[in-house]
């Protein structure tokens, strides 16, 4: 790591930092400064000061040791673990994931495969790494969600949410064990501020198959009323005339592509070239028919009779109107309409990847229509390329492999991992329709093409568009497209080439597409229905030592054996996880707004407000850390600060270390943990702390406004880095939230300290509440129903404010806020939650009366 100019935080201002000066003098500052008062009339000390107080810290150090216990951990986020479940031990955990950073959430959440192809099962393992980079935890009540950047792009949405491959990435996270990470990223779009309209997405369709894979029918029977709020959305581009849903191909996630290219073919509008004219697509339209049904099978789940009859047969008559309007017996494929100027719907006569989409959700899968597409695919002047599948037919005259400028993304023939996902998910359907000549061969040929499209510079690696033909991608820009989550590739195996077939009832069926003459292959400790699945196939029994054949198990024991590869096996009643901790440090917000992160020193390339981001992930570049390279301290420390005390009994640093790569970050020689009442605890063990992974240091129950983490370097010539730091607590239980735990938003809204709240021990209220003002409670657990809300508030204006409610997005009410002369009052409101985890905006305020928010509380 070449040293880059340092900074040192000369000006620590902010409550958080006095509280440091204050109760933390012992600590090593690097401010260049003259002592100066603080409120207490602390001050930094002086060398002398410093060795006294250090040796009055040792010997309290040992009494302290004889009343905590602290210990440390390497650890993924913590998991709501189900009840106690036992997997099988056949292959080896270490070796296919040596060579990763964050070791211990791998471990902890993945399957484990074993198959004759050395390609497959590599980029297996990375996709897995390239998925947890993209996990990033938001807040306390709003949890986790998936980026689809590693660095924020200017378009994402709510907390750097982009809708276009949701799908895809529920599709990969259902197979993590911790359940968590796609329950609260789909809630995120079903009851949060995601904008599920951005794009094109087929969310509530794979939140339905998650659901046969987890076996929580409830979580998806709960959400029918927010499905078909997302549904009726996309009620505005829904043409009644032609039967069919149209959107411009920017916003299905594919510009420069065909239909913008026909509409403007001279090249003389570059606006309506890139982002393509409305158009009615197999791809929209298909999201749409598998949306229509996923709520129809939550309307079943529901026991909603009248609501799955209406939801199944709109999609009955969606997909006829495909079948009718961009079916083309000429080309024998699923085509593009250009709605403007087109009374007669006259299709396009090139052939896109998209129209390959409808298969993977059950439609076309006759002889007449899939015949076709798998010929399609297989065509070398269609769309197999060395690195394809090409995104329009190779013979259109608009076919594009080489781009004629430096812009980005090109849908006209480039390879898009994106659309790769889409068709082996077709081609899988395909062959198991049993309606054409495909074979498992074939499907093996498109894997491995992915395969060997996923890689540079020898390693596996993923970014947004390939050359169809050169090996090398064709946009992968610098710090932005490195690891791009927006494709699909485990699912497609594990589904796929394994076969796992999830189900609605208690079996699960296993139908795999492999090679014949492949002689083994296995998938470990898959998590399904809150158990582990383990399916091996050795044909001659000499590979597992389980004995020849079929052979599967469920929490370690065998339920099955038998000759053939497909079976269909029972599976224990599902078993739902527990309730997970909360990850009070994150701030989703940015700096200025609790939590605070401060450090006592930060080089220059590095902030230390990214060790408390929710983002993490331990790369050189996209970089996402805090550390102290260039320190000329020994010890230097970072903290974070809540907007009030809390509990804590531990603190998780994923620690960043880069000198195994020849850099100058390495772990501590030891930690100390100090609170808002000095020392909590010490690590002293560097060979117990894991580089590139999360480590928890637990100690007994303590309130504090902050943690401050002293890191001791282990040498004049390395320094010390943090990628996250993290404090995981309970969910608070309600039935009161403060609102100072809330999310954020306006101008002015921020937390303030009012003497005259009591309701935290600091005094900490939310105040500057002006016209664009929302407070975003999350996390509110609810048996659904109506609840009386109560506002706790102070306003001293003269005249009533009024407040609006909203519940998981849907305005319900107001709530008036009477004068109170500065002291605080209750105002009510009624409201109805819904089963499971609410979200509770209170929007607005006034721009010229000082409106406080203290508590807020469901009964």
């Amino acid at each position: 790591m070449a040293q880059p100019p340092h900074k040192t935080c000369t000006s620590l201002g902010g409550r958080d930092v006095e509280f440091l000066h204050e109760k933390l003098p012992l600590l090593q500052q690097h401010d260049g400064k003259a002592c100066h008062r603080r409120r207490h009339g602390w001050c930094l000390p002086s060398a002398a000061d410093y060795l006294l107080f250090k040796f009055a810290i040792f010997l309290s150090a040992i009494g302290a040791l004889l009343l905590l216990a602290y210990t440390t951990r390497s650890r993924s986020a913590p998991t709501p673990e189900p009840t106690l479940v036992r997997g099988t031990s056949f292959l080896d955990h270490e070796t296919p994931i040596g060579g990763f950073a964050g070791q211990t959430f791998l471990r902890d959440n993945i399957p484990f495969i074993d198959v004759p192809d050395a390609l497959i099962q590599d980029v297996y393992y990375y996709r897995w790494t390239e998925l947890q980079r993209h996990i990033r935890y938001v807040q306390a009540g709003t949890g986790y969600m998936f980026t689809e950047f590693m660095q924020p792009v200017g378009y994402a949405k709510a907390f750097g949410s982009i809708d276009a491959a949701a799908g895809h990435q529920i599709d990969e996270a259902r197979w993590l064990r911790g359940t968590q990470y796609a329950d609260d990223y789909i809630q995120l779009f079903t009851r949060g501020p995601g904008d599920s309209l951005q794009y094109t997405q087929w969310i509530l369709d794979a939140m339905s198959r998650r659901a046969m894979v987890t076996g929580d029918r409830r979580f998806l029977s709960t959400q029918l009323d927010d499905m078909i709020r997302v549904w009726h959305e996309w009620d505005g581009v829904f043409d009644t005339a032609a039967g069919l849903y149209y959107y411009q191909p920017v916003w299905d996630a594919q510009e420069l592509s065909l239909p913008g290219f026909v509409a403007d073919p001279n090249n003389t509008d570059w606006t309506l070239r890139h982002d393509g004219p409305d158009t009615f697509r197999p791809s929209h339209n298909a999201y749409m028919v598998a949306n229509a049904r996923a709520i129809a099978r939550a309307a079943k789940l529901a026991n909603a009779g009248l609501t799955e009859l209406e939801f199944s047969t709109l999609a009955d008559t969606l997909e006829s109107a495909m079948y009718e309007r961009l079916w083309a017996p000429e080309q024998r494929f699923f085509m593009d309409i250009i709605r403007p100027g087109n009374p007669n719907l006259t299709r396009l006569s090139g052939r896109q990847q998209v129209g390959l989409f409808p298969y993977r959700f059950g439609i076309g899968l006759n002889e007449s229509y899939a015949q076709p597409a798998l010929d399609s695919m297989f065509d070398t002047e269609v769309f197999l390329s060395p690195f394809g599948p090409t995104t329009l037919e190779i013979k259109d005259p608009w076919f594009m492999w080489m781009r004629p400028n430096e812009l980005c993304c090109y849908w006209n023939g480039m390879s898009w991992p994106y659309s790769t996902g889409h068709t082996l998910k077709s081609l899988a359907a395909i062959y198991r329709a049993g309606t054409t000549n495909a074979t498992a061969d074939q499907y093996h040929q498109y894997l491995q093409m992915y395969a060997r499209t996923q890689q540079k510079n020898g390693h596996p690696y993923v970014a947004e568009s390939h050359w169809p033909f050169n090996d090398s991608w064709s946009a992968d820009g610098w710090n932005h497209s490195e690891h791009y989550d927006h494709s699909t590739n485990n699912d497609d195996v594990i589904t796929g080439l394994f076969g796992i077939t999830p189900q609605q009832d208690d079996t699960l069926h296993i139908s795999p597409i492999v090679p014949g003459n492949w002689t083994y292959y296995a998938l470990e400790n898959l998590a399904y229905h809150g158990h582990l699945v383990t399916v091996l196939y050795d044909r001659d029994g000499s590979r597992y030592g389980a004995g020849k054949g079929l052979h599967v198990f469920v929490d370690g024991i065998k339920v099955h054996s038998g000759a053939n590869k497909t079976a269909t096996v029972p599976v224990p009643p599902p078993v739902r996880s527990r309730e997970a901790l909360v990850n009070i440090a994150a701030n989703p917000t940015g700096p200025g707004q609790y939590p605070m992160a401060n450090a006592t020193y930060t080089n220059a390339g590095d902030y230390y407000f990214k060790a408390i981001d929710g983002v993490l992930f331990y790369d050189d570049i996209p970089d996402n850390r805090w550390t102290d390279y260039g320190s000329p301290n020994p010890n230097d420390t970072l903290t974070v600060t809540f907007a009030r005390p809390r509990n804590v009994s531990s603190v998780t640093l994923a620690l960043y270390s880069d000198v195994a790569r020849g850099g100058g970050i390495d772990v501590p020689a030891s930690i100390e943990v100090y609170g808002s009442d000095g020392l909590i605890t010490t690590f002293n063990d560097s060979s117990k702390l894991l580089p590139n992974d999360r480590n928890q240091i637990s100690f007994g129950p303590v309130e504090t406004e902050f943690l401050a983490v002293n890191l001791y370097r282990k040498s004049s010539k390395t320094w010390v880095g943090v990628c996250e730091l993290e404090v995981w607590t309970r969910p608070v239980p309600g039935p009161e939230y403060y609102a100072v735990d809330a999310y954020l938003s306006g101008a002015e809204t921020r937390v303030v300290f009012d003497n005259a709240s009591h309701a935290t021990a600091n005094g900490a209220v939310v105040g500057g509440l002006g016209s664009d003002s929302n407070v975003a409670f999350s996390g509110i657990v609810s048996d659904g129903g109506q609840a009386l809300l109560t506002l706790s508030y102070s306003n001293a204006g003269n005249t009533t404010v009024s407040l609006s409610v909203e519940v998981n997005q849907v305005p319900q009410t107001s709530i008036s806020l009477l004068p109170s002369k500065g002291k605080y009052a209750n105002a009510t409101a009624d409201v109805t939650l819904t089963e499971g985890k609410n979200y509770v905006s209170i929007r607005g305020g006034s721009d010229s009366q000082n409106v406080k928010l203290e508590i807020l509380r469901l009964s």
